[in-house]
C-alpha cells in the first residue's frame, strides 16, 4: 500500500486551514454563533470550501462517465480539458461553467485553484498528463491502463511516492462487492492453496480492429476543425489525420492503446493479482494469431509464471482473449456458463474452484454445491463504495485509495508484459523477467520496447523524464 496516499497536497491543506479560521477563529473571536453552512443548506448541501476543483483531462466516452460520477459526488467540476470539441461537446454543454482548454499544460499552468485531476485520454498520454499534473501538487485519477509502456508505469510510481499526492487507476471493478469477497475467500483459504487461474475476455471482438490486416489509412482524410490532431497524437509518431483511429478505434493500435490486454487485464487480472499478491513475474510466455506493427493480433494466449512469496506458492496465470477460452472445467455444470459479459476468471484450488465474471462479479464455486458448505466469506477487506468515492475522501485525508499508483502500476506492468510476449511471440521463447532491473534477460531486443522516450515528440520526454 502507498503511504503517501496518507497526505494531502500542500494546496488542500492550506484551504483546510483558511476555512478553519474562518469559521472558528475569526467569527467566534467576534462573539457569533456559528451555525454550519451545511445546516444551512439542507440535507446534503456541500460547502465550496469542502469540495475538490477537479480539472477532468479527455471528456468523452469513458471520461464523460468519470466527470458524471466526480459531479454526483458533489465535487466542482472546475476545469474540462479535451482536443476534440465535438466528442467533447456534450460534456462541455453539461457542465457551462468550468473552464475549457485544449491544452493540459496551458490548464495547468493558469488555472492554479486546480486541487486534482481526472485523466481518461488516450494510454499513450496518461503518463504525462498524469505527471506533469502530479509535479504540480495535484491529486490524480487515471483511467486504466495506466501507462502504455512499462518504463512510464514506473515512473508513474516514483512520481506519485515523490510528491505525496493521492493518486487511482479507474479500474471500477477494484472496489465492487465481487471482487472483495474474491479477496477474502482466497485469502481465507475457501478453495484451499492456489497455484493455477485462467483469465479471459471476448475483446476485442465486436468492439474495434485488430489483426494482421490492419493498416494505416493510405487516403488522405479531411481532419475536422473541431479537433487538435497533434496535440491527439501526443507523445507518439506523427502521421496524417486518420478517422479510423479517433477518436475510439486506437485501443488496437501498438501505437495509441494497448490492445485487449490493456482495456480489459485491468478488470480480470486485478482480482487474481490482488487475492494472491502476486507481484512481478518471473517469466511470460505468448503466442498469437498474426499481426502487423500497426495493430494487436485477433486473439493471443499469454502465459504468466510468479515466483513463490514467503509462504505462499509460485502461481501460473494465462490470459485469452480474441474469443478463446480455457478448458471448460469438468465439474462444471452443463447449464452453467463460462463466465459472464464476453469474459471471466477461474481459480484452481488444492480445495476447489472458484469463478467469476467480468469485474469480479458473481463469485461462484465449481461445483455450485461446494459453495453450500462455505458460505459467505468473512468480510475483512475494507470496503469503500466506489473507486471515485474512494478517491475523493482520501484527497480530503480520509483514508488511503487501494489502486493507488504503487499497486496499479505493478498491475499494468504484468499486463504490459504480456503486450510484450506478443511483440515477440514469433521467437516462441519464454522471456525472463528481471523486475528489479526492469530489464528481460534472454532477449536483448525486447528491451528497446520497454522505454520509447526517444521518440516522443513536442516535449514530452522532458514531462516524463
Amino acid at each position: 500500500m502507498d503511504d503517501s496516499n496518507n497526505h494531502t497536497s500542500d494546496k488542500s491543506k492550506s484551504a483546510i486551514s483558511r476555512k478553519d479560521f474562518l469559521s472558528s477563529s475569526a467569527l467566534a473571536a467576534a462573539g457569533f454563533f456559528v451555525v454550519p453552512r451545511h445546516v444551512l443548506g439542507g440535507t446534503g448541501y456541500k460547502a465550496p470550501s469542502d469540495r475538490l476543483n477537479i480539472a477532468c483531462i479527455g471528456v468523452g466516452g469513458m471520461g464523460a462517465s468519470n466527470t458524471q460520477s466526480l459531479h454526483a459526488l458533489g465535487e466542482n467540476i472546475y476545469a474540462l480539458c479535451d482536443v476534440d470539441e465535438e466528442y467533447a461537446a456534450e460534456t462541455f454543454y453539461t457542465y457551462p461553467k468550468a473552464k475549457r482548454y485544449v491544452d493540459f499544460r496551458e490548464m495547468l499552468d493558469k488555472e492554479e485553484e486546480i486541487d486534482a485531476v481526472m485523466v481518461a485520454t488516450p494510454d499513450n498520454t496518461h503518463a504525462a498528463i498524469a505527471i506533469y499534473a502530479m509535479q504540480m501538487g495535484k491529486h490524480a485519477f487515471v483511467q486504466k491502463p495506466l501507462t502504455r509502456t512499462i518504463y512510464e508505469s514506473r515512473r508513474m510510481r516514483e512520481v506519485a511516492e515523490e510528491t505525496g499526492v493521492v493518486t487511482q487507476m479507474g479500474n471500477q471493478g477494484h472496489c465492487f462487492e465481487g471482487t472483495y469477497d474474491i479477496v477474502d475467500y482466497i485469502r481465507q483459504g475457501a478453495i484451499g492453496t492456489v497455484e493455477k487461474v485462467d483469465c479471459w475476455t471476448n475483446r476485442p471482438r465486436g468492439f474495434w480492429p485488430q489483426g494482421s490486416d490492419v493498416e494505416p489509412s493510405s487516403s488522405p482524410s479531411v481532419m475536422p476543425y473541431t479537433m487538435n490532431w497533434d496535440l491527439w497524437i501526443g507523445p507518439s509518431a506523427f502521421r496524417t489525420y486518420d478517422p479510423e483511429i479517433a477518436p475510439f478505434m486506437w485501443r488496437g493500435r501498438w501505437d495509441f492503446g494497448s490492445g485487449a490486454l490493456g482495456d480489459m487485464g485491468a478488470h480480470i487480472l486485478d482480482q487474481p493479482y490482488w487475492s494472491l499478491e502476486l507481484g512481478m513475474p518471473e517469466s511470460v510466455h505468448a503466442s498469437s494469431t498474426p499481426f502487423n506493427d500497426e495493430a494487436f493480433p485477433l486473439g493471443s494466449v499469454v502465459n504468466y509464471k510468479f515466483s513463490a512469496r514467503g509462504n505462499k506458492p509460485p502461481v501460473e496465470l494465462t490470459w485469452y482473449d480474441g474469443g478463446l477460452t480455457p478448458p471448460r472445467p469438468a465439474e462444471l455444470e452443463e447449464t452453467k456458463p463460462m463466465g459472464s459479459w464476453g469474459g471471466g476468471m477461474i481459480f484452481y484450488g488444492s480445495k476447489g474452484m472458484l469463478m467469476a465474471d467480468v469485474y469480479g462479479q458473481n463469485p461462484r464455486f465449481i461445483p455450485e454445491s461446494y459453495g453450500e458448505k462455505i458460505g459467505p466469506p468473512k468480510k475483512s477487506v475494507e470496503r469503500a463504495e466506489g473507486i471515485h468515492e474512494e478517491w475523493v475522501a482520501a484527497c480530503k485525508g480520509n483514508g488511503t485509495t487501494s489502486s493507488n499508483f504503487d499497486y496499479a502500476s505493478r498491475l499494468t506492468e504484468t499486463m504490459l508484459l504480456g503486450n510484450l510476449a506478443i511483440q515477440f511471440s514469433s521467437e516462441n521463447l519464454r522471456l525472463k523477467w528481471d523486475a528489479e532491473n526492469m530489464k528481460v534477460t534472454n532477449l536483448e531486443d525486447a528491451n528497446t520496447w520497454l522505454d520509447e522516450r526517444n521518440n516522443f515528440r513536442m516535449g514530452y520526454r522532458e514531462i516524463i523524464g
